[in-house]
């Protein structure tokens, strides 16, 4: 008997995107142990991998610093209520030695994540003595914090090509931010002539489906470029220390989903942390990372939970991806 959920798959195949109705639907009704679970996980990695001509990316990240910050995010390491550690910082030289790092293995764009009270100019100067040091050859991400315009205009002239900002599920509840003032600084961005990514999380079991495609919605006319997924890690010290996490299977689910919500619009589409399972449901993008990390108690996330470079590639080749190993600069050309 062909059902709602067969109408929808189906529609989904042509990439122009899923509806608010359509997302409910299939995230209420979808069982894990069903054969439609199947279908929609298939589905989704079709659709990625026509996308995307079957190439995978593994992104580099570097964490800057890490200190109590001030937006208190509940889930977050660094938050004023959670953070039980002694402030750091990477030195010039050290930030350079892990950028070595990650170029030699393979990745050809990179996200500088801090704090969001990390200062602004000095901010400003580790870009700019990144883009120098890569001659402008890597594509760099920014993930500081809310961002007025005028700043926003700053990381472009610098050679910012990017810049990440995720509305939270539960902002201005579980964090101390105004839901407006996030959606201000994504206007800023697109404003500035940045690309503009995006994350749906951190999904907890606390979420409800009804949250997430409302945030799906409030995203998709954002005009996210570069859209994730990423689960809630239970941190040491949070306030969810004693809270579950979503299964992996779930976590596909909701990646699945994403992936047809968004259709052709997205320029890649990740899966954080990285997980063997979504990327068979529609994500082509991990993430390794390297300093510190807000889901990681240690201070080296690298020997923690943060995989390196290799792990990402072996991962994206054992689950059907070409890995990307040629000019970025040039694969998005014209794209954006």
């Amino acid at each position: 008997m062909f059902t709602r959920i067969d109408e929808i798959l189906k529609k989904s195949k042509d990439g122009q995107g899923i509806n608010e109705e359509e997302a409910l639907t299939l995230l209420k009704e979808i069982r894990p142990d069903s054969e439609k679970f199947t279908r929609l996980l298939y589905i989704a990695d079709q659709q990625s991998k026509d996308f995307f001509n079957g190439v995978g990316e593994v992104h580099g990240q570097i964490g800057l610093n890490q200190d109590k910050c001030s937006k208190n995010c509940k889930f977050c390491n660094f938050a004023n209520d959670n953070f039980k550690e002694q402030a750091s910082q990477l030195s010039d030289s050290e930030i350079l030695r892990r950028l070595e790092e990650l170029l030699d293995a393979g990745i050809g764009s990179l996200s500088l994540m801090t704090t969001a009270d990390f200062p602004f100019d000095e901010y400003v100067r580790i870009g700019q003595m990144i883009i120098d040091k890569t001659k402008g050859q890597v594509l760099l991400f920014g993930n500081w914090g809310d961002i007025t315009l005028e700043q926003a205009k700053v990381l472009k002239k610098v050679g910012f090509t990017f810049y990440y900002h995720a509305l939270r599920l539960r902002e201005g509840i579980d964090t101390e931010i105004r839901r407006g003032k996030r959606i201000e600084s994504m206007r800023n961005v697109k404003k500035a002539g940045l690309l503009l990514g995006s994350c749906l999380e951190p999904i907890g079991p606390e979420h409800t489906y009804e949250e997430i495609v409302d945030l799906l919605e409030e995203m998709k006319n954002l005009d996210i470029r570069f859209m994730a997924t990423m689960k809630r890690i239970v941190t040491p010290n949070s306030l969810y220390e004693m809270q579950e996490e979503i299964t992996d299977l779930e976590f596909a689910k909701i990646t699945a989903v994403t992936r047809l919500y968004f259709g052709k619009r997205l320029l890649t589409m990740a899966a954080h942390e990285p997980s063997g399972l979504c990327l068979n449901a529609g994500a082509n993008f991990l993430v390794a990372e390297s300093g510190t990390n807000p889901r990681d108690g240690e201070r080296e996330t690298s020997n923690n939970r943060g995989l390196s470079v290799v792990e990402c590639q072996k991962l994206l080749s054992e689950n059907g991806y070409k890995v990307f190993r040629g000019d970025f600069l040039e694969r998005y050309n014209g794209m954006v």
